[in-house]
């Protein structure tokens, strides 16, 4: 066996402007020198067996950075250039005094291109070549940071992925080949820029939202691959929701979770970049139900998702404006009672919970229509009068279920001889009643209420009660008495009763005449006598009678 020549730094000269040379001359960094020993010392026990000792002159003449130079090439992509045989012939002496890699020329491809390719292919025609070297080669962990014992490159038994080339190791390395297409990403580019975007400022309760941004680099445009974070405002800073990835396009999205109070959400892309922060407003779920009642309707809104003491209004829509009517706060349940006048007629009012930090401000439309008009009940202050008097008409308007109406207007109708006729009218107080004054009586008539829904009373019998007086005058043997009616018309029927003890003994009858009054000629008694005179009711009015008493003979 020769003896290997020396290698030092002159045969290096040639490559003095090398990258990889100019690698391996400077010194150690304290970083790379900080696991020597260890390095050191599992090289050693690796190599037991397998790999040869350092030649002393080669030793000396390395020294530590030589120790430098081992690690360097081992724990870089070096070991794969070293062990296929494609460092500078010096360079690859130094690998194969140390780590046991190929002389230089061996396993290096010739300038036919039909040498080996590389150590773990197999040669054209052979199961599998056997490169020269040792068959255990010590490698580097990437995770753990200690030596572990690889593939001999000799075995060939791992192949390299399709577009990947195998190193020393068996493993496939990242480097991509020509057929291969990377997707482009933004690593080591830096956000200069991030949009925020979203369909809606307003979100109800309990829902999501989807919140997009872009983000564009310093000459303006997208950055894909780009590692962004969804970020809420907490009470103090800036907290993380959600971490995504820009799409081919450069645009993040993101769903946010159930929303229950509103919040100000951003993106972050890079330290410094972020978007300027969209506020998302939590929309409560508010219904409103109502109590109509014949005086008073009771307005109850339902809130979820406020909390207790939030305000409520309440307003009433009339033509051409919008009234407010109330107002009350939320208690414990999330609701409140509020108290309106009932309107007479269909009406429409609107509850808003008002905004506050937590949530944004509500409303909800409610229209309330009055209870209709059932019955309507009528009663007189009397049910005669004299001539000219008049009669107070009472009545009360309520609902199917009793209650009290007011606020209906109540019209009072007098029987005529075709029909019924208005001859009054009222409006319902707050308990429903009504009051009616009737006309003049002038003769005894019927009368009804009717409210503004059709709805007629019973109907109600005033009778109209003429006055009567009676006179007798004694003349011989003839007693004259006349009786005088007001109120009556002529031709309606008298009749003269004598009283005789406890009863009434009919004596005459006979009818008035066109000025009201009737005489009558009966024989005189020798005793005083008691004469009553009857009028006889009629259609127009009621009956009336008066008395006389005639001295005896």
């Amino acid at each position: 066996m020769t003896e290997r020549p020396p290698s030092g730094p002159d045969d290096l000269a040639p490559w003095a402007d090398d990258d990889l040379v100019r690698a391996l001359r400077a010194p150690g960094t304290a970083s790379e020198l900080a696991d020597e020993e260890r390095y050191t010392a599992a090289f050693r026990e690796a190599g037991r067996s397998n790999v040869r000792s350092l030649p002393r002159r080669a030793a000396g003449r390395l020294g530590a950075g030589g120790t430098a130079v081992v690690v360097t090439v081992a724990l870089t992509s070096g070991v794969a250039a070293a062990y296929t045989g494609n460092l500078p012939d010096p360079v690859q002496r130094i690998a194969h005094s140390l780590v046991g890699a190929p002389a230089p020329g061996v396993g290096r491809p010739d300038a036919s291109g039909t040498g080996p390719a590389h150590s773990g292919s197999a040669a054209p025609g052979s199961g599998g070549s056997t490169p020269t070297g040792p068959s255990s080669a010590p490698t580097a962990s990437a995770t753990s940071g200690g030596p572990t014992s690889g593939a001999s490159p000799s075995t060939g038994s791992r192949s390299g992925a399709p577009g990947q080339s195998t190193g020393p190791s068996g493993s496939p390395s990242t480097e991509p080949t020509g057929g291969v297409t990377t997707p482009p990403t933004s690593a080591g580019a830096t956000a200069s820029a991030m949009s925020m975007s979203a369909a809606s400022h307003r979100v109800g309760i309990g829902q999501t939202t989807t919140l997009s941004g872009l983000v564009t680099g310093a000459t303006g445009s997208a950055l894909p691959g780009h590692v962004v974070v969804l970020q809420v405002r907490g009470p103090r800073h800036w907290r993380p929701v959600e971490q995504v990835t820009t799409d081919a396009t450069g645009l993040a999205t993101a769903t946010t979770p159930p929303v229950s109070s509103s919040a100000r959400y951003r993106w972050h892309a890079d330290p410094g970049v972020h978007s300027s922060p969209w506020l998302l407003r939590m929309v409560p779920l508010l219904t409103v139900s109502s109590d109509v009642g014949g005086s008073t309707t009771e307005l109850v809104p339902s809130v979820q998702g406020a909390t207790v003491g939030d305000r409520v209004r309440v307003l009433r829509h009339t033509p051409g404006h919008t009234v407010p009517v109330r107002r009350a706060r939320l208690d414990d349940t999330g609701s409140a009672t509020i108290s309106v006048a009932t309107p007479r007629r269909r009406a429409a009012y609107v509850v808003v919970l008002l905004p506050t930090k937590r949530h944004a401000g509500v409303r909800a439309r409610l229209v309330v229509i009055p209870p209709r008009p059932a019955a309507v009940t009528i009663a007189g202050a009397a049910a005669r009068t004299a001539p000219g008097g008049t009669v107070a008409i009472d009545g009360t308007v309520t609902s199917a279920n009793g209650d009290v109406l007011p606020g209906h207007k109540v019209v009072l109708l007098r029987r005529g001889p075709v029909r019924w006729r208005p001859v009054g009218h009222a409006v319902s107080d707050s308990s429903g009643h009504v009051a009616i004054l009737t006309p003049a009586i002038a003769a005894t008539s019927r009368f009804r209420l009717r409210t503004d829904h059709r709805v007629h009373s019973a109907t109600w019998r005033v009778v109209e009660q003429p006055s009567i007086s009676v006179a007798g005058q004694r003349d011989g043997s003839t007693t004259e008495v006349t009786a005088s009616a007001s109120g009556a018309r002529a031709g309606d029927k008298v009749v003269v009763f004598r009283r005789l003890g406890g009863r009434l003994v009919r004596m005459r009858h006979g009818a008035l005449g066109a000025d009201g009054s009737a005489s009558f000629a009966l024989k005189a008694r020798k005793v005083r006598t008691t004469y009553v005179v009857r009028l006889v009711a009629t259609k127009r009015h009621g009956p009336a009678s008066g008395a006389v008493a005639v001295p005896g003979a």
